[in-house]
């Protein structure tokens, strides 16, 4: 009954539509569809870190590479950059690095500004460039948008948010709420069994080929 020029409505229901996203994309980071490629800009000799860009969710990053030495670039936690190079002076190419959020102005009136950093060790003697694959963080969507979701899970997203309307617009009508987030938490199953089937894919020289693994040799012999 509620009125198409219902501002406040629509606003509202935009907001449970992309905490719906929100609440996907938490269940299945490392959903390929979910996942970019950026090239870091590249280190400056003497400079320790990189600016991590705006979309990156730290969580669902896969792998950092220098694309100069084709090496990965292994995670560490703070601490054990703290512990193997307290003074900062190891100086080569990057085998380890990090994430910190670093306060760049303080607070005042219009608050304090901060940016998301990429630290190596060792600190870079030389300009490399370097290549991450992350999972990207949830985008706010609009009444023409989808965000990055696909299309073949819209239905699952509008389960979702009429669920949370629901609840809260008439939470007394527990059957409606009900029906929506039982179709909502089945179509999270299906994104689910998605992602963990691309989760596993094994190298395309599995069918016809030897698969050289740690615990021996698997896929089909050779004849």
């Amino acid at each position: 009954d509620k009125s198409r020029d219902d501002t406040t409505f629509d606003t509202f229901v935009m907001d449970m539509i992309n905490l719906t996203l929100q609440e996907i994309h938490s269940f299945v980071p490392y959903a390929r569809w979910l996942l970019d490629e950026v090239a870091l800009t590249a280190t400056v000799s003497g400079t320790q870190y990189v600016v991590a860009p705006a979309d990156m969710d730290f969580d669902s990053l896969v792998m950092i590479r220098d694309e100069t030495t084709n090496r990965r670039v292994r995670r560490i936690s703070p601490h054990e950059a703290e512990e193997i190079d307290p003074g900062r002076d190891l100086t080569g190419d990057e085998i380890l690095w990090w994430y910190q959020r670093v306060e760049t102005a303080s607070s005042g009136s219009g608050g304090a500004t901060a940016e998301d950093r990429i630290y190596f060790l060792y600190r870079p003697d030389s300009a490399d460039t370097l290549r991450a694959i992350f999972g990207i963080n949830s985008v706010t969507i609009t009444s023409a948008q989808t965000g990055n979701l696909p299309e073949k899970y819209e239905w699952i997203l509008m389960e979702g948010a009429l669920s949370k309307v629901w609840d809260r617009v008439d939470p007394e009508n527990s059957n409606s709420k009900q029906l929506h987030q039982d179709a909502f938490e089945r179509g999270l199953g299906i994104i689910k069994r998605d992602a963990d089937s691309t989760a596993g894919e094994s190298s395309a020289l599995y069918s016809h080929r030897p698969l050289r693994q740690t615990a021996g040799v698997a896929g089909a012999s050779f004849p």
